[in-house]
């Protein structure tokens, strides 16, 4: 039986155009990558640089909103301490004690806005040495308030209250918002300062982000121009690809359409050659084989009884010759079944199972639904084939102890169907190139215009062999014969 041949790399290579097998070594030009390395490396550096500047900006604007923070802090302590002063001299001078409520108010709150400004300076020692002084001159200015106020049992204008001690701690009070004034100042010139800081940061941000940008806009503009060419280049090579697949693609169906006609040719050559030789085996040998029975049983009844030797040598010929017809039946049943010719496919199906189990010793049951004295002869010698090839292969490989065929036909086509019980095949035991039995089964089908499929028999078991034809086929038979004139 004949296969199709594969085509090798080699007669592709040479039937591919040339300009197919260049444009199938496109990769993208060095200078292309190096330009998208160039572009994710500005990228990457713009967004550091970014980030720097915006970290230092969003500093320096932490430490100028601190700065104002400082200076708030400042300003309500000196409104503090002035209205703790301004209560104690009011009480001291009028003797009305509503002046010692904002008076005590102050005295609560001082310390709290001095541990606040304390706060704000915790990481500018210099600042804490003001602030420790700050607290020092305060809190004596606070005791000798409050030593004034204990000295003066009877405020008032016409009272005996201690303005000398009210003297002494109003100079400490100047002390005191010396202290504070030269913070302030200190304080605005910082914040001066950090106001320039903050908004030189911004700019240099923004130049930054602008020089870069430009820059990576030039190089991205660059790399799009030679992405450009590339994509045109990649474009031109992919479509001298599609073109040579087309032609390859082209050139397969071409060739594995001969390769399928020449096999499908083969098969029916094959066919025709072994029934030409059975019918002359038939027709000659078995004629003469005939002849030479009838004569040698003809000499045998004139043979006297007393040569017993010559007797018994005869009747070794008589039994060699019966072998010998034997075999010549086998033979020409293997070459082109009779039965199928002349008694149609069920009863050739039944005998072939029958002899099947009378050489092999396996029982092998059939299941066919009807005569189908109707259908294509080429169905019934490819169903046949299969079923002969099928068997002999369980004889050698299976170690089955069973096998069931059945052969049935309904509306959607015929279908046999061969299933054993014994080892099954190996996996990927169908794909192999060797398979030639296989191979010619699935070619047969094909021939036919049928499927072949070799399958785990049920409950994974044994193997299901399995031929199907559908009834379409039968029409595009007769239209091609129709067609042809055959």
């Amino acid at each position: 039986m004949a296969q199709a041949l594969p085509l090798t790399d080699s007669d592709l290579l040479e039937s591919a155009p040339p300009r197919a097998v260049a444009a199938a070594d496109v990769r993208v030009p060095l200078h292309v990558v190096a330009v998208i390395f160039v572009s994710i490396a500005l990228l990457v550096i713009n967004a550091s640089l970014l980030i720097i500047n915006t970290g230092q900006a969003m500093d320096s604007n932490a430490h100028y909103a601190r700065s104002y923070e400082i200076k708030r802090a400042l300003s309500t302590f000196q409104s503090v301490i002035t209205t703790a002063e301004s209560g104690q001299r009011g009480y001291l001078l009028t003797g009305d004690t509503e002046y010692l409520t904002p008076y005590y108010r102050a005295m609560r709150g001082w310390r709290t806005e001095l541990d606040r400004l304390a706060n704000l300076t915790a990481d500018n020692p210099a600042r804490q040495k003001d602030i420790a002084e700050l607290e020092r001159f305060t809190a004596a200015a606070i005791g000798r308030l409050e030593q004034t106020i204990e000295r003066s049992p009877r405020p008032g204008p016409s009272g005996n209250a201690d303005l000398v001690g009210t003297d002494r701690a109003t100079q400490t009070m100047d002390r005191v918002r010396s202290i504070v004034d030269r913070l302030l100042v200190e304080e605005d010139a910082r914040i001066d300062a950090l106001g320039k800081a903050v908004l030189r940061d911004v700019w240099i941000t923004l130049g930054v982000a602008l020089l870069t940008t430009v820059v990576t806009v030039a190089v991205l503009i660059g790399l799009n121009k030679l992405l450009q060419r590339y994509v045109g280049a990649r474009a031109q090579a992919e479509g001298a690809l599609l073109e040579a697949n087309q032609q390859l693609n082209h050139l397969v169906e071409q060739r594995t359409a001969e390769l399928t006609e020449l096999s499908q040719h083969l098969i029916r050559v094959s066919e025709e050659e072994k029934a030409k030789i059975a019918r002359e085996l038939h027709d000659t040998f078995g004629s003469n084989l005939t002849a030479i029975n009838m004569d040698l049983n003809w000499i045998q009844r004139r043979i006297p009884e007393e040569a017993r030797e010559l007797r018994e040598r005869l009747q070794r010929v008589l039994q060699m010759l019966a072998e010998t017809v034997e075999l010549k039946h086998e033979v020409i049943e293997g070459l082109r079944p009779s039965h199928l010719d002349n008694l149609g496919l069920a009863f050739a199906m039944r005998s072939h199972c029958r002899e099947f189990s009378r050489r092999t010793g396996l029982p092998c049951d059939i299941d066919v639904s009807e005569d189908f004295d109707d259908i294509d002869p080429e169905w019934s010698i490819a169903l046949y084939r299969i079923a002969q090839e099928t068997l002999t292969n369980i004889t050698k490989h299976a170690h089955a102890t069973r096998v069931h065929i059945t052969l049935n036909r309904d509306a959607t086509g015929m279908r046999l169907r061969i299933i054993d019980d014994g080892v099954g095949m190996a996996e990927g035991a169908a794909a192999k190139p060797k398979s030639h039995g296989i191979v010619g089964m699935r070619e047969r089908m094909r021939q036919v215009g049928g499927t072949f499929t070799i399958a785990p028999g049920p409950a994974g078991k044994g193997t299901l062999v399995e031929a199907f034809i559908p009834t379409a086929a039968q029409s595009a038979d007769v239209g091609n014969i129709l067609r042809t004139g055959s």
